[in-house]
């Protein structure tokens, strides 16, 4: 469905995969990008997300979610849903951030013009030089 970016990714020598391994250990690190924020909730998971969404639940393996960790709804989080070491927040964290217990939590994208961020009362970190991310 994104003949674009699978263009991209091949380019860069990345494999695709339409399928989950069934052994996830021979990876170092996983990037979870599979939903974003405007995720309902784990009622509402698709095949065949409905069987990934479980493997990544369960593997050993240190997995970097990006903005939300997928399966979790965006304010309340999922106690129960992946559980990542890395969580990088697109351009605010949202609600559900405050349960990420993970080892590391970025801010990716300075985006956010100060009077929007006062206008919403975001307290965002301020960005060392030229950075587009910044570890919170």
């Amino acid at each position: 469905p994104f003949p674009s970016l699978l263009h991209q990714v091949r380019a860069m020598g990345v494999d695709v995969s339409a399928a989950l391994p069934s052994d996830l250990s021979p990876y170092v690190c996983i990037v979870d990008a599979v939903f974003g924020f405007s995720f309902k909730g784990a009622n509402n998971i698709r095949a065949p997300f409905d069987t990934i969404i479980p493997a990544l639940v369960n593997t050993s393996v240190p997995i970097a979610s990006v903005d939300v960790p997928s399966g979790w709804e965006v304010e309340r989080g999922s106690p129960d849903g992946i559980q990542p070491d890395v969580l990088i927040s697109l351009t605010a964290p949202k609600l559900c951030a405050k349960h990420f217990k993970g080892r590391h939590h970025w801010l990716g994208g300075r985006f956010v013009p100060p009077s929007l961020a006062e206008k919403y009362s975001l307290n965002l970190p301020e960005y060392p030089g030229a950075d587009q991310i910044v570890l919170i």
